[in-house]
């Protein structure tokens, strides 16, 4: 069997901020699991990959920013919320084989519920700061 070509990532045109969706250049997304699955489902299940590089422009951090730190907490606290439900449902149900499985199930789907709103992490080169916007200030 052969392996298909993949068009290539490269700079420029094949560029997208995943913020403001232009053809920019940037910070490289990271290519996670849930990347990989919206691109592996793109490309077989509806035939529309653009294969597009995904990047965050340097105007679009401020914002980006902002929007990867909520999805990080809402995913903590959505986990941590399906932890304590799981544990009681033990409890409640005197530790029933079942209940275990409804527990773990409740993990997943608090899990899976995070993911509404998900935003990537970018490959930032270790120990380099950030990039700040125009017209404002890095921090010292």
């Amino acid at each position: 069997m052969e392996k298909k070509n993949k068009k290539p990532r490269g700079g420029g045109s094949g560029s997208r901020c995943i913020i403001c969706g232009e053809a920019r250049d940037g910070l490289e997304v990271r290519e996670d699991r849930v990347i990989r699955v919206m691109r592996y489902f793109k490309q077989n299940v509806t035939k529309n990959a653009k294969n597009y590089r995904l990047v965050v422009c340097r105007a679009c951090y401020p914002k980006y920013d902002k929007y990867r730190s909520t999805y990080v907490k809402k995913q903590v606290s959505y986990v941590v919320v399906a932890v304590i439900f799981a544990a009681l449902l033990i409890i409640v149900s005197g530790g029933q084989p079942s209940a275990f499985a409804y527990g773990i199930a409740i993990i997943i789907f608090m899990y899976l519920l995070s993911l509404l709103s998900y935003t990537p992490a970018v490959n930032l080169p270790p120990g380099a700061k950030p990039p700040a916007a125009k017209g404002r200030k890095q921090p010292a």
